[in-house]
């Protein structure tokens, strides 16, 4: 893919385009936080609503339902010995859970290094869903209840969404690399320099792109610290 660096005028219809999608961006980075601690706290109430759930005597064909009811992947739970006890699915149960790789950092909560943890959110699929674990105490105070979620939620927090939401032919740029986008053949991650471009075309507002062999007129606009590309075949 390279970018045409000859300057190129731009249509009415490319100017309210890029209107609309700036005002977008400008939304999503002013309320990062806020839709941080919205996902944050759906995760834990997922978590802590399967908590209260579990019991002693909670039977398999219960894990399962439980896990259906809440829409959860998985349910590992581990006693003050950090032995898993239960699971959904099932195979889990007694390992040590320093021993399971992915759900090791959740001995914390054992240890009462911390009373609830979210690992990072990892990309599952194509569709924009990512996938988190989440761990809180038992009800009782003691060992933990670890879940596992797919969710599409996340999407509104990291912006992988945002481009979608801003239109068709959007690119936002955060730093030097793509953060989301809907150009055919300009996906999140790429750099500027892989497109072709660089800070000073972004900088002059208005340049030309070719991706996937198309080539488009673009124009750029800043919101806080994002860059909003939009853009018009020729």
């Amino acid at each position: 893919m390279t970018a045409l660096l000859a300057g190129c005028s731009s249509s009415k219809h490319l100017d309210d385009q890029l209107a609309y999608a700036t005002g977008k961006a400008s939304d999503y980075a002013h309320f990062t936080v806020r839709n941080n601690s919205i996902f944050s706290n759906e995760m834990f109430s997922r978590a802590y609503a399967a908590a209260m759930m579990i019991k002693d005597d909670t039977t398999k064909e219960e894990y399962e339902q439980i896990a259906k009811y809440l829409f959860l992947d998985s349910i590992t739970v581990a006693d003050t010995s950090r032995t898993v006890i239960a699971s959904y699915p099932e195979g889990e149960a007694g390992k040590k859970l320093k021993d399971i790789e992915d759900k090791k950092a959740f001995c914390s909560i054992i240890k009462d290094v911390s009373v609830k943890q979210m690992s990072d959110p990892v990309p599952a699929g194509e569709d924009g869903e990512y996938s988190v674990l989440v761990g809180v105490k038992r009800t009782d105070g003691t060992g933990v209840v670890v879940v596992g979620i797919t969710t599409d939620r996340y999407a509104d927090v990291c912006g992988s969404n945002l481009a979608e939401k801003c239109g068709v032919n959007t690119v936002i740029v955060q730093g030097d690399a793509v953060l989301s986008s809907t150009i055919s053949g300009v996906k999140a991650g790429d750099t500027l320099e892989s497109l072709g471009l660089s800070e000073n075309d972004l900088d002059k507002g208005s340049f030309s792109l070719s991706a996937d062999s198309v080539s488009y007129n673009c124009k750029s606009a800043k919101a806080e610290d994002l860059t909003v590309i939009c853009a018009e075949t020729k």
